[in-house]
């Protein structure tokens, strides 16, 4: 052999030896030689490995399908590679990248085996967190995906930056808005908010937010139709790299019908609490003032001065005045027990009509209704009916000033009928609805706020219902539904 490839050879030899773990083992599985770095490798000296089995280096939980295919191999004199789990001599676990070569005799059989080996336990280890990581990124995402499932059907979620521009609405969001997402994603929420709280609301929830707070409580707003919504809302900060809330989740839930039905049980306290004091009141009124109304009679009658009767007749306006509410007291308290019996309404209904019509003629109102079922009865008390029609169409009486036109019609369902009265009056602004039914609201000069309250109670003992709605400058709807 040449001198230079002699040298070659050597080079490569003293490189494989620094580098690698090198060791024979004889056919019985013992080891032969090993080198330096074997031993540095496995923290064995040479004196421990020599003459020992290689089973010496297995870890516990080494593959058992593994090794048997590896010897497998390397008795059929074919070379084996593949990364196997051994241990060191204090336990801890070795990964190696391990080759084995047959070496052969003269007779072509193996007679030892060369190995070496290269200490993969880092890469092994970090190979093994990086999939332990992905698999929590992995369930990690599945559970954000299967939380944002859950919020979506559950709850509605927007997410709104620092700037108060919204980044994202799910669809229940969308829907209580009356609106479809692209119609509100990068708006500024300011520009969507009805502003139905005081300032003061908004910047103390906006303070508490930029703190990086959590904020919550209730939010009134209104949708695209202009209906006023309630929320049960949690604000969840997000802080970003700089210790300072960036983006701000909305979770909320829809208590409009809670709050609603919260405002009729104050409003049946207080009217309840109301009816008592009134049929207190009215009680105490009604004895002195049947003596009032009395006397006046006699008086009237007696006195033969013309500028004393007048002043007489107008007294007895003011008693019948103050009479009649006291009526409407006893009525708000407790409406009179009378027999119910079979009415036929539009009958009904249009008596109260033919009653009016000079008061209609007089102000320039035409008055129309249309009859559907003039045969229909309804189960009812019929004066306290008429006496809610009346006061519903006298209400449509005083809101045209101008004159104008009053439909009356009906509604027939299966179980229930309605009675529709439409003016174009002057119509009620949301304010005003919402306080219509109050007692003693009124917005008229001569009013005493006692009708709507006592019809809603009329219609109430009926199991009945008395809807209102209204539109400035167009006119008002009442609709009477009745058991039918």
């Amino acid at each position: 052999m040449p001198y230079s490839d002699s040298l070659a050879i050597e080079n490569i030899i003293a490189a494989v030896d620094h580098h690698l773990a090198v060791a024979f083992i004889d056919l019985h599985g013992r080891f032969e030689f090993v080198n330096e770095n074997f031993c540095e490798t496995t923290q064995y000296s040479e004196e421990e490995l020599m003459n020992a089995h290689f089973s010496m280096l297995l870890h516990p939980d080494y593959s058992v399908n593994q090794l048997n295919d590896a010897l497998k191999q390397i008795r059929q004199g074919r070379l084996w590679q593949g990364e196997m789990l051994n241990q060191k001599k204090d336990g801890s676990p070795l990964w190696v990248n391990s080759t084995i070569v047959p070496m052969f005799d003269d007779e072509g059989r193996p007679f030892r085996y060369f190995i070496y080996k290269v200490d993969v336990t880092d890469k092994i280890e970090m190979k093994e967190k990086l999939d332990e990581t992905e698999e929590k990124l992995r369930l990690t995402v599945s559970e954000m995906n299967y939380l944002k499932h859950v919020l979506d059907q559950s709850s509605m979620v927007t997410i709104i930056d620092r700037n108060r521009t919204i980044l994202y609405l799910n669809e229940r969001a969308a829907e209580l808005m009356k609106r479809s997402p692209l119609e509100i994603i990068g708006k500024p929420v300011d520009n969507l908010n009805a502003r139905c709280h005081p300032d003061s609301f908004y910047d103390e929830m906006w303070e508490t937010l930029y703190r990086g707070e959590i904020w919550s409580g209730d939010i009134q707003t209104k949708d695209k139709e202009g209906e006023t919504k309630w929320t049960s809302t949690r604000v969840f900060p997000m802080i970003g790299p700089s210790g300072e809330a960036t983006r701000f989740i909305f979770v909320s839930q829809d208590i409009t019908q809670a709050k609603e039905a919260e405002q009729l049980v104050l409003r049946s306290e207080k009217l309840s609490v109301l009816g008592e004091l009134a049929a207190g009141i009215a009680h105490e009124i009604r004895n002195p003032l049947t003596s009032l109304k009395g006397f006046t009679a006699l008086l009237e009658e007696g006195e033969t001065s013309t500028e004393k009767k007048a002043y007489l007749s107008v007294l007895k306006s003011e008693i019948d005045r103050i009479e009649y509410t006291v009526n409407e007291l006893m009525m708000l308290a407790k409406p009179q027990k009378s027999e119910m019996r079979l009415v036929k309404i539009e009958e009904l209904v249009r008596s109260v009509c033919a009653f009016l019509q000079p008061e209609l003629t007089m102000k320039n109102i035409e008055l129309s209704c249309d009859g559907k079922k003039s045969t229909a009865e309804v189960l009812c008390e019929s004066n306290q009916i008429k006496q809610v029609v009346m006061n519903v169409l006298k209400n449509a009486i005083e809101a045209m000033k101008q004159g104008g036109r009053i439909h009356v019609s009906y509604l027939y369902h299966e179980k229930t009928m309605s009675i529709v009265v439409e003016d174009d009056g002057e119509g009620m602004s949301e304010e005003v609805l919402k306080k219509i039914d109050t007692p003693f609201f009124t917005t008229k000069q001569t009013g005493n706020g006692l009708g709507i309250p006592m019809c809603q109670n009329i219609m109430k003992l009926h199991r009945g219902e008395m809807k209102i709605s209204s539109t400035p400058g167009a006119g008002t709807t009442v609709e009477l539904i009745l058991p039918y």
